[in-house]
């Protein structure tokens, strides 16, 4: 091998593509339907809503976020819209601009939410 230094460079530039993602699972263990769920996520310099309409009780949706934004620092924020009331709740946090590739389970309760974070280790084949 000539150049193994060359290899590992380039190794290394294509393992650090910019394809940064989150997926996110939303499970409704409710009795009844969920109006729409608002993800609001991004940093201090630009931010991204992502909407789901119509989730039937017992249903379990998946969503991809793409996660190419401007900034340093943030953040994501669950809105859940169901039989005329709303609830929220912060997770998930980046800092440095550094996005984790992650998987995140959300459960929907009767009176809570359960937001469980798992890292993926190679996240660009989603």
């Amino acid at each position: 091998m000539k150049h193994p230094f060359s290899i590992l460079v380039i190794m290394l530039f294509f393992s650090c593509s910019p394809n940064k993602k989150s997926e996110i699972t939303i499970s409704n263990n409710t009795s009844s339907i969920i109006d729409s769920i608002k993800i609001t996520y991004g940093t201090e310099k630009e931010f991204k809503n992502y909407l789901i309409k119509n989730i039937n009780a017992g249903d379990k949706v998946k969503t991809v976020l793409d996660m190419q934004l401007k900034g340093i620092d943030g953040g994501y924020y669950l809105e859940v819209f169901q039989n005329k009331k709303k609830t929220g709740q912060d997770f998930g946090y980046y800092s440095n601009a550094k996005f984790k590739n992650s998987i995140f389970e959300v459960k929907i309760e009767k009176d809570t939410l359960i937001i469980n974070e798992n890292l993926k280790a190679n996240y660009n084949k989603i």
